[in-house]
């Protein structure tokens, strides 16, 4: 196989220009109006001069993986983050003005930058794998081993054995994954994944109940009597000043709603919320459902004829001929199906730790409520057989009619409402086969095992081939957010099975420490993109345009950059512009993205993109 056949892929040389121009406007946009660029966004004065102390501002985005997206106001002084404060914008797209406030994480942010621990050359392994020994060599270098690499793992074994891995650090638009996965594509393609670390079962499940991933906002929560949470503790995951937890406190200060967290821990959201806390042994929410249903059931606390109206499986009526005899639901829950066990709220309790007494008068209050808002975090999901967790608690709405309606939920958690800011697009991946991002070991040690049968292979029956050549950038789930650690260690450890490793990073991390080429990218601070609000930041709606707040130290590049001159290798460089080029369209990105915002900057700002 020659890599030189994929280089005709179809992306114009226009499209290319317009796609990667938003790193240009990136820059232009955040001097014209302030951040976050959302409904309404507050204008200033900009570009922003030198102070008496000779200090300068630049704007730049908080992007660690808590799902959410805080503007920050960076402070420089001779090219030196000296701090960080918080933005002065207000975004209106929810509960009026509101000001994004970043966390101490978040406004800790520097130290990304100024780490000891820092990457600063790159550097070719000399040691054992593991062992964290290395020599630094040039660019030059690095992106030449990089194209071989390439090219002899293609041409030996296939475009199979390249994978790049999941990854939940910074993640941009522009730079990161999306220009790795489109220098992959135009060469050949690559060994995909599918799922998450996070919400492996949730994500597979809920498509069965509801045929998509659907959830409604804690907005909803406003028109809400009472709130039921499974494993949801925003006020420790989703603490960010423009995310969930601020969507959810809004909410309850509208409904003063009754709030029930079902949790094996007393965690920081039974306290913010001011909810009553039902400890609950881990891994049993399938067995406290069953036993809500058994009462709900028993006590004719739900209309049978709404549920067999909008869902398949409650009783008899609704399967189809071909279902075994005492297969429905209600089976399952009276004890009338295959095991023969009655889900009796004792039975549940034995199970549970939550006495019955309590089980059956939850029953009482969910049925009994106006409108019940019920959620499940992806705490509860992450086990051996979650997925029935997951389809548990999505069935108490649906038994109790608290779906469809103001104030309601669908027992799933909702994603957020992205702004639709544009990606580089990455073209069409050759490669049609993706394994669960979990068990990229098992196609490193032995892939003859990994069918779709046995192991979750989609796009093909099986794997050809092991993952030879391994892309690891912006994460550390190579080795420490993996599990069976020591057993990872050895696959690692092991250059007959994955030859080649290859991790992008700020930072020297226990992943770092396997690489056989180890990169150093520039952190977000350092970096020019556009973002949005992202994935946990509910019904918040804004992007973010994020400045180079100070220059790339040492030898420090950006993914971009870096694919681009692999590129430039394997003789396709038209398809990944260099910087220059890629800043030529952003007039006419800026146009595009700003079409649809309001703005207090007068008419004429907006005709000047148009």
């Amino acid at each position: 196989m020659e890599i030189k056949k994929w280089l005709n892929t179809t992306i114009t040389r226009r499209d290319a220009i317009v796609a990667t121009a938003k790193v240009g406007a990136a820059v232009t946009l955040s001097q014209a109006i302030t951040l976050p660029f959302a409904t309404t966004a507050q204008a200033q004065d900009t570009p922003t001069p030198k102070d008496a102390n000779g200090e300068t501002v630049r704007h730049s985005a908080c992007l660690v993986n808590c799902g959410s997206r805080c503007p920050l106001k960076v402070i420089v002084k001779n090219d030196r983050i000296v701090r960080i404060e918080p933005e002065d914008a207000k975004d209106d797209a929810v509960f009026g003005e509101h000001q994004i406030r970043p966390c101490l994480r978040g406004r800790s942010s520097r130290w990304r930058v100024y780490s000891p621990d820092r990457i600063k050359y790159p550097m070719k392994r000399v040691g054992k794998r593991g062992e964290g020994k290395f020599k630094r060599i040039s660019w030059d270098e690095a992106t030449a081993f990089i194209a071989a690499e390439l090219t002899r793992v293609s041409e030996k074994y296939g475009r199979e054995a390249i994978y790049y891995n999941y990854q939940s650090g910074a993640y941009y638009h522009t730079q990161g994954s999306p220009a790795w996965k489109r220098l992959l594509n135009l060469t050949g393609g690559y060994l995909n994944y599918h799922n998450t670390y996070s919400t492996a079962q949730i994500a597979t499940a809920t498509p069965y109940m509801h045929g998509t991933y659907v959830g409604s906002h804690f907005t909803q929560i406003a028109h809400s009597d009472l709130v039921v949470l499974f494993g949801l503790n925003l006020s420790e995951t989703r603490m960010s000043g423009g995310g969930q937890v601020e969507e959810l406190r809004r909410a309850l200060e509208t409904s003063k709603a009754r709030v029930i967290i079902i949790d094996p821990r007393y965690t920081d959201s039974v306290i913010t919320e001011h909810a009553e806390w039902l400890p609950i042994r881990p891994t049993t929410d399938a067995a406290l459902v069953a036993g809500i249903a058994h009462t709900l059931i028993t006590e004719q606390l739900l209309d049978e004829a709404l549920v067999n109206r909008y869902c398949v499986g409650y009783d008899r009526s609704t399967l189809p001929d071909t279902a075994a005899p005492n297969a429905s639901y209600k089976d399952y829950v009276l004890g009338t199906g295959d095991d023969g066990i009655a889900k009796t709220p004792e039975w549940a309790a034995d199970i549970t730790g939550i006495p019955a007494t309590r089980i059956r008068q939850l029953a009482r209050e969910i049925a009994s409520a106006r409108a019940c808002y019920i959620c499940q975090g992806w705490g509860p999901q992450r086990h051996a057989n979650g997925e029935q967790t997951v389809r548990a608690i999505q069935t108490l709405p649906a038994l109790t009619g608290h779906f469809g309606r103001p104030g309601t939920n669908n027992g799933n958690w909702p994603y957020g409402t992205p702004y639709g800011v544009p990606l580089l697009p990455v073209g069409k991946n050759p490669i049609t086969t993706s394994i669960p991002c979990y068990l990229w070991t098992d196609a490193i040690q032995h892939p003859e095992k990994m069918t779709a049968t046995t192991m979750g292979v989609k796009g093909a029956d099986r794997l050809k081939t092991g993952i030879k050549l391994f892309f690891n950038q912006a994460g550390n789930t190579l080795l420490n957010q993996h599990g069976e650690t020591n057993r990872t260690r050895q696959i690692l450890a092991d250059e007959s099975l994955c030859e080649t490793i290859i991790v992008i990073e700020n930072h020297m991390t226990p992943s770092a420490m396997y690489a056989d080429l180890l990169l150093p990218e520039t952190s977000y601070l350092e970096a020019e993109d556009l973002v949005d609000s992202s994935y946990a930041a509910g019904s918040h709606n804004y992007m973010i345009a994020i400045q180079k707040t100070v220059k790339p130290m040492w030898e420090v590049r950006s993914t971009y950059d870096i694919c681009a001159d692999i590129a430039g290798i394997l003789d396709c460089a038209s398809n990944i512009p260099r910087a220059e080029l890629r800043r030529s369209g952003r007039r006419c990105t800026i146009s595009r993205s700003v079409r649809n915002v309001h703005t207090c900057r007068s008419g004429a700002w907006r005709k000047r993109w148009a």
